[in-house]
C-alpha cells in the first residue's frame, strides 16, 4: 500500500447533477464525508469548460497521480477528461455508484491498481436480477 503522500487524487467529471447525486449517496452508504473527492459538472464544450477541466485536474492530482471518473463514454465530460490520460492520469468512463465506492475504498493503492479495482467494481455491479 502506498503512503498517504503517494495516494492518487480522485476527480469526478460528469454532466450536471450526476457527480453531486453519486457523492451524496456514497456519503450515506459509507458514513464518510469523502472529503478527498473533487468533482466538476459540465455541460457544453467551450474554451471556458476546457480551462475548468484542466484546472480541476491540476488541482486534484496528487503525488500518486490522478484517477478521473466520467459518466458517459464519448460525451463532453469524458472527451475533455481524456486529454489528461497517461501513466499518471487514468480516466475511466461509465461511472456508477459501485465504481465510485470501490475507488474511494482503495484510494491508497497505486494508480494502475486503483484504476483496475474501480473498473472491476463497476463491472461486477452490472447484473440482471430475476427472470
Amino acid at each position: 500500500m502506498t503512503s498517504k503522500a503517494e495516494s492518487a487524487g480522485l476527480l469526478l467529471v460528469t454532466h450536471p447533477g450526476i457527480a453531486t447525486a453519486l457523492l451524496a449517496q456514497a456519503r450515506l452508504i459509507l458514513s464518510d464525508p469523502l472529503d478527498g473527492v473533487a468533482w466538476l459538472e459540465i455541460g457544453a464544450c467551450s474554451a471556458d469548460t476546457r480551462r475548468e477541466v484542466d484546472a480541476g485536474m491540476r488541482a486534484s492530482r496528487r503525488d500518486g497521480g490522478l484517477l478521473v471518473l466520467t459518466d458517459l463514454p464519448g460525451a463532453t465530460p469524458a472527451n475533455l477528461a481524456r486529454t489528461c490520460a497517461n501513466e499518471q492520469c487514468r480516466v475511466l468512463s461509465g461511472l456508477n455508484l459501485p465504481m465510485l465506492i470501490r475507488a474511494w475504498n482503495y484510494r491508497d493503492q497505486p494508480l494502475a491498481e486503483l484504476a483496475e479495482l474501480a473498473l472491476e467494481g463497476g463491472r461486477k455491479a452490472l447484473l440482471e436480477l430475476g427472470a
